[in-house]
């Protein structure tokens, strides 16, 4: 699996975990600054955007007063503040003027900062640091992208999962309320600031608008002891110039964004400060077309209330509006014999027989039928047969029992449209508790019906999106959950463009697929995709009278009204979503299209930058050639079909940065390479001017295509300050006559290309080339005969005390004897690994550690395919109890069963010891999962003492990391005095290398 791909997987799966927001960002971080591959330096920090100002909310090794200046920081301040303020990413190598948050000692280094965005607005922002003069691969800015991507995903889908779960929870407290007004009124509003405190507000308050232009505080949570005393108004007077006075005077939500700044906070400011209050927001409660009072509420930092978060506030405050509103409609109701004129929800009354006797206005206006067309009729009129006939039998025999019935109904207005209504349902009692009929309210709640559902098949969407990346099953699934939210929508199709420019149906919901199938549409004929506005209906004669100029066999595939919504990726359209109404349709339905389409496009732009990842993945960024990832992949398929030619061309003088110097020379070539091949050839790019040919045809193909590209080089003109001479060298291995794998055409073409190097133009492989190859079998050969002889010779090299010069250790090594002398482990170590022998050489090591114990612990290394050779514990079982540690490379733990074959050995008492560390795959995770008792730090590093910070770095951090694990860290490699006392110093107490002990044999 690609690394960056794995790192996308990860931090997914990160950003899904049940952990708080600010807990799933910190790992994310920290997850990032362990992956080596993108070359960070260990710091980093995520902001979210509160308002104006950007908010910390994790950090990983930022110094104390740094967090403090970047604790909040305002929009286009220093580098994160431009970064969401421009929402483009930034890249510098070092601290320049734009980096305007600095203090005495901060140490040079560099930034990589990328928004955290939506298609719409910057959410926040990833900051990450780089080495002073570091530059970011493309590959590892890929990943960083795509990892604010994830991060703002995972916003979106906290804030969505937040404004349900309130939402949800209002709407429960208002359903719980007691009957008393006062004590209705208290309870609600007690409830609805807990719930708001409990989200993170220092304190709600509910003001009502008093006599004498007062506030009087009704209900409150949180820090309620700044009510105590507190002296508000709502009319002109200084006390009424605060937010909750404006809210109420002007019936608009009020913010402040923070108390220390506005003039008119002065006479509550101290008292605000002393509790720990930097902004707020009041908001009005409308009753009955009235302002009520306000909803007040207090957050601990500047900024808090950005647009998004005011409109949920304000959301709220409207439904609490409505809460305030349903308690006194059913307390006057009760009061009144339950008869409701004012009331915004509707009310009816009818008979025993379900006739209605009385209908208040609401109903008038939700279902538009008037008095006369209501009262005698039944509310059948209403039934728009959503629901099943055991709805309704659950519905009269609860009422039958005595019981009040209570759902949500889809029911059709007079004019066809269909709506939600929350409906409540009860008998009437009259004197002696005589049934005299029914009693129906009901609340309109087609808006929120359609956005609740609508928003969970989007999140249920986004969640597959995330694991399973787009499919049309995907599509499919969310369009089914979609045209069950759209009320009145029968049909729903998604339109995809392909690379033809032709657009073809991904999904389709409620269509008669016999009409879509195997169809395409040209852009012409999907007429939406025209039209000015990019989202609207389909209606009326002159939606009619466009269809009607559409090709006869394609007239029958619009019928029918409708809503369309084009797709757009970068501004250009790319897609078509179309819903065919089977009713009239409201514009909450409209809105909730829209709403889809809009999330649709968020998800197919996600999809066009993992495509664009994917490529750039098998393909040259420059060139966009097919590469070696793609090569490999093709080749054994392509080989099947032979003959072929396998053919390395180099251009001798166009190479490296002069490949990349010359681009309209390399272009030029790149064009006379792809004008010598056939259709059926393939062309790779290996590297600048290095190309891998696969022409079909075998050497009759080698042979043309080598004339061509000599016929286009001669006079080609070379550019000013270009190399001095430009030639072909064109190495070929045929198949199958020189090879059948990939790998061995590989390296026969390469001996030829190295001949072609020497003889220039074209040189096929020659067997007499092939002397490196005798030697292997001659090797593979000494490598069996010593296994079943005596060739192996055991050599021990000490793991020494740096200070004494003692050895602590021995770790053992297989030499090979060929003629008295010794074959360096370079030459058949390898051919070992790739043969699979390793496997009895390291088998054969154990079994000659039943001699006597040479009174020193032994180490022994094994090979990553020994781990995975069943008869690996068998022969470790025979050594239980021996003072044995086991060596294992970082690419060992990449195998899959590695870790419970290390377990298994730690449980036969053996240690564990991770060897070459730094060199290859390891990880954090893998260190803290896998028992290891000691940490072999590469040699690389030691070898940099003195020479190189960054190795010395490491060297530290390994020492560091070993400590925290409770490991032994052992430096491998030391070879001077110098990187002997150099290793004291830091702290290492062992270390193996030619300066403490050469091997030598046992």
């Amino acid at each position: 699996m690609p690394r960056r791909l794995h790192l996308t997987l990860n931090l997914a799966q990160i950003l899904l975990s049940p952990l708080s927001l600010k807990e799933r960002f910190q790992l994310v971080l920290d997850r990032l600054l362990q992956e080596p591959w993108l070359s960070l330096e260990a710091r980093g920090a995520i902001f979210l955007m509160k308002g104006e100002r950007l908010h910390l909310v994790a950090q990983r090794n930022l110094d104390e007063p740094l967090r403090q200046l970047c604790a909040q920081v305002p929009l286009g301040q220093c580098l994160c503040g431009w970064v969401a303020q421009e929402g483009v990413p930034l890249e510098l190598p070092g601290v320049t003027e734009a980096h305007t948050t600095r203090y005495p000692g901060m140490l040079p280094h560099g930034h990589a900062i990328f928004p955290i965005a939506d298609a719409q607005r910057v959410l926040g922002v990833l900051n990450l640091y780089l080495a002073q003069g570091q530059v970011l691969s493309q590959e590892a800015r890929l990943a960083l992208e795509e990892a604010a991507r994830l991060l703002a995903l995972a916003v979106l889908r906290e804030r969505a999962e937040r404004v349900a779960r309130v939402f949800r929870k209002a709407a429960r407290l208002a359903l719980e309320i007691p009957s008393d007004l006062d004590q209705a009124v208290s309870a609600y509003l007690w409830g609805l600031c807990t719930l708001l405190v409990e989200e993170g507000y220092l304190l709600a308050w509910v003001g009502e608008k008093g006599p004498q232009g007062q506030v009087v505080p009704r209900e409150g949570a949180g820090a309620v002891g700044y009510l105590e005393g507190l002296m508000v108004r709502y009319d002109a007077t200084p006390e009424g110039q605060g937010p909750t006075g404006r809210a109420i005077r002007e019936g608009q939500p009020q913010v402040l964004r923070d108390v220390g700044d506005d003039p008119y906070y002065a006479p509550w400011r101290n008292r605000a400060q002393t509790f720990g209050f930097a902004s707020s927001a009041a908001f009005p409660l409308w009753v009955k077309r009235e302002v009520w009072g306000a909803l007040s509420v207090y957050a601990p930092e500047p900024d808090a209330f950005d647009l998004e978060e005011t409109a949920f506030l304000q959301d709220l405050a409207g439904l609490a509006g409505q809460a305030l509103e349903r308690i006194q409609s059913y307390a006057e109701a009760y009061r009144l014999a339950q008869v409701v004129e004012q009331v915004p929800e509707s009310v009816l009354i009818t008979d025993r027989q379900g006739r209605i006797l009385y209908a208040n206005p609401a109903v008038e206006a939700i279902t538009g039928y008037s008095q006369e067309e209501l009262l005698g009729a039944t509310p059948r009129i209403f039934k728009s047969g959503f629901h099943p006939p055991e709805f309704y039998q659950g519905l009269w025999r609860t009422l039958e029992g005595g019981n009040p019935f209570q759902a949500l109904f889809i029911n059709r207005r007079k004019d066809g449209r269909l709506i939600a209504e929350h409906k409540i349902l009860a008998p009437l009692y009259g004197p002696g508790r005589k049934g005299e009929g029914y009693m129906a309210t009901s609340r309109l709640m087609t808006r929120e019906y359609v956005m609740t559902r609508v928003q969970a098949a989007l999140l249920q969407g986004y969640l597959r999106f995330l694991r399973e990346g787009f499919s049309p099953g995907l599509v499919q699934a969310l369009l089914q959950e979609a045209q069950q939210a759209l009320l009145g929508v029968g049909g729903l199709a998604l339109f995809l463009r392909g690379l033809d420019g032709r657009y073809f149906v991904v999904a389709a919901i409620g269509l008669d697929p016999a009409l879509w199938r195997d169809r395409a549409f040209p852009a012409a004929e999907l007429y939406p995709l025209a039209l000015p506005a990019p989202q609207g209906c389909l209606e009326g004669e002159a939606h009619r009278a466009l269809w009607g100029n559409l090709p006869p066999e394609v007239q029958g595939l619009f019928s029918g009204e409708g809503l369309y919504a084009r797709l757009e990726v970068g501004g250009e359209a790319v897609g078509l979503l179309l819903a065919q109404a089977r009713a009239p349709l409201g514009p909450e339905v409209e809105e909730a299209f829209r709403f889809l389409a809009s999330s649709l496009e968020m998800v197919l732009v996600t999809e066009e930058e993992r495509k664009r990842a994917t490529f750039l993945t098998y393909h040259d960024p420059q060139t966009h050639l097919p590469n070696r990832f793609l090569l490999e992949e093709e080749a054994p398929d392509l080989l099947k079909e032979g003959p072929w030619a396998l053919g390395l061309l180099e251009w001798q003088g166009l190479q490296g940065e002069f490949w990349q110097a010359h681009f309209d020379l390399a272009r030029t070539l790149l064009q006379a390479l792809k004008a010598c091949l056939n259709s059926s050839d393939r062309m790779y790019q290996l590297g600048p001017g290095n190309f891998a040919l696969l022409l079909h045809g075998g050497k009759e193909a080698a042979f043309r295509v080598g004339d061509c590209l000599e016929q286009a080089l001669s006079g080609m003109p070379l550019p000013p300050g270009g190399p001095a001479w430009l030639r072909m060298a064109l190495g070929v291995a045929l198949s199958p006559e020189d090879g059948a794998s990939l790998g061995e055409l590989l390296r026969r073409a390469d001996l030829a290309l190295a001949q072609a190097r020497k003889e220039g133009r074209l040189a096929f492989f020659n067997p007499a080339l092939d002397q490196a190859h005798r030697e292997r079998q001659d090797t593979l050969a000494l490598l069996t005969a010593a296994l079943e002889g005596e060739g192996f010779r055991i050599h021990a090299q000490p793991i020494a005390d740096l200070e004494s010069g003692r050895p602590a250790a021995l770790e053992l090594l297989l030499r090979l004897e060929r003629e008295g002398r010794l074959v360096p482990a370079g030459a058949f170590v390898p051919l070992a690994e790739e043969t699979g022998l390793i496997v009895e050489m390291d088998l054969w090591l154990l079994e000659r550690l039943r001699n006597p114990d040479p009174g020193l612990p032994l180490h022994v290394n094994l090979s990553p395919k020994t781990l995975a050779a069943p008869r690996l514990l068998e022969a470790a079982s025979a050594l239980k109890g021996r003072p044995i540690t086991v060596e294992v490379t970082e690419y060992s733990l990449a195998q899959p069963g590695a870790q419970e074959v290390l377990r298994a050995l730690k449980d036969l008492g053996f240690g564990l010891a991770l060897d070459d560390f730094g060199q290859g795959y390891a990880s954090m995770k893998a260190l803290v999962e896998n028992p290891f008792d000691a940490l072999k730090v590469d040699q690389a590093f030691t070898w940099g003492i003195g020479q190189s910070s960054k190795a010395e770095a490491v060297l530290r951090a390994a020492l560091d990391l070993a400590r925290t694990l409770g490991l032994e860290a052992v430096a491998e490699g030391v070879e001077t005095g110098e990187q002997r006392r150099w290793l004291l110093q830091v702290g290492y107490r062992l270390g193996q290398g030619y300066l403490l002990g050469r091997p030598s044999a046992v």
